[in-house]
Order: C-alpha cells, then structure tokens, then sequence
C-alpha cells in the first residue's frame, strides 16, 4: 500500500489496486515459515568459528568489517559507512549508513550512496549514536586503519574504495557456508550481540542505545 500510496503522489498512476486486495488474501500467498533461532543468530560456538577465521583473512577488508561487526551488533549499511573521524577514543558516533540506490533510477548502473542518517532516524535525527569500542574491537580497528590504500573510510579496498555493503553481505554468506554456519546474514550477529548485552546484564534502554531500536524491537 505504501508504495503505490508514493506512485499515486508522484502521478506515476492514477489508483491503487493494492486498496481492492484483503490482508488474509495476500497472507495466504506469502512464506509464513518462521526460522529458529539456530537460523537467525550466531551462536558461540558460530561466533568462536567467524572470529578464528577472519583473524586469519586480515589481509581482505571484508574480514575486519565481519570482525568489528561481531564486537558491535552494528547494521551492516551503518558499518561499510563509518568514516576515519567518527571514530573516537572510547566509541562509535554512528550517524549515517551506507544505501543502494535502485536501478531503475540509475540506468540499471548498481550504485551505492552515504546519507547522513541512520535506519531508525530516517525521520526523527537526533544526531545518531555512540557505540563502545571493545578492547578487541579496538585491536580490529588499528588493522583496519592501518589497511594500505587512501580513504575517508575506515573499511575499504587497496584502491580507496569503500566496501559495499552487498559485497560484504556476500562475502559473509560465503564464509557461513565454508564453515557449515546455518546463519548467514550480518543481522545475526547483531541478534547475537544483542543476547550478549543480556548477558551482561544490561538494561533494556541501554541497549537500545547500543544497538539504535526501540525497545520492541530488541525484545
């Protein structure tokens, strides 16, 4: 409904058939199969497994974003946007995000674009958020800021390009499946992240700070 509600905005079309179409009619035709647990996150042993072979892939960039993204629950679009200056001595400021633009708006030409905003303050900015930086996470970091090549950004190639976030993704499927990982997305380290918090004993709003959702969302 949303996106034909945008088409009729724009004059790209005059109704919206999605109006004529019942909820229990379009259910009925979706995946309603709800994964496990085992299918959404890592687990420790997932996690030991991820750890001990990016530590060994140093010399590819994908692997210390897989790394700085299991020491931080971050989005994978918040993490390939993190720039050298939004890092601080003790944290993140995690304000923008890395999005894909899609094709039809650009001849079908992939692009990928940083906007100054993150998922959950698209429309309500407030400045982003501050996001520690774990004694190994900061071990991951002078890796990464060391990697050869010049770049505002903290993850990118030999060359100075930032890492797309798909290619990332990618890379993270493959890896998950090397390993015989059932998981295989960035989500589920931060679903991972998340339990680890509760484990520490964190309060629920404080780790909405971390992790930049509201509270629903992370119960």
């Amino acid at each position: 409904k949303a996106v034909f509600k945008q088409a009729r905005k724009e004059n790209i079309c005059k109704y919206s058939p999605a109006e004529n179409i019942l909820l229990e009619e379009y259910v009925d035709g979706c995946d309603l199969e709800v994964k496990t647990n085992e299918e959404r996150s890592f687990s420790i042993e997932d996690n030991a497994k991820l750890k001990e072979y990016a530590l060994q892939h140093t010399d590819n960039p994908h692997a210390l974003v897989l790394l700085v993204s299991m020491e931080t629950g971050l989005r994978i679009g918040e993490l390939v946007a993190i720039k050298k200056p939004d890092v601080m001595e003790h944290f993140f400021h995690i304000h923008r995000q890395q999005r894909k633009i899609p094709k039809s708006e650009t001849n079908e030409h992939q692009e990928f674009v940083v906007v100054n905003y993150t998922k959950n303050e698209r429309q309500n900015p407030r400045g982003g958020r501050k996001t520690p930086i774990t004694t190994e996470c900061k071990r991951i970091l002078d890796i990464a800021l060391a990697y050869p090549g010049e770049s505002e950004y903290v993850f990118h190639h030999k060359d100075g390009r930032p890492i797309q976030k798909d290619s990332y993704g990618q890379y993270l499927k493959r890896v998950c499946k090397r390993l015989g990982i059932t998981a295989t997305n960035n989500h589920a380290f931060r679903i991972a992240f998340n339990g680890r918090l509760d484990r520490a004993g964190l309060e629920l709003n404080t780790k909405c700070l971390f992790l930049g959702n509201s509270p629903e969302t992370n119960m």
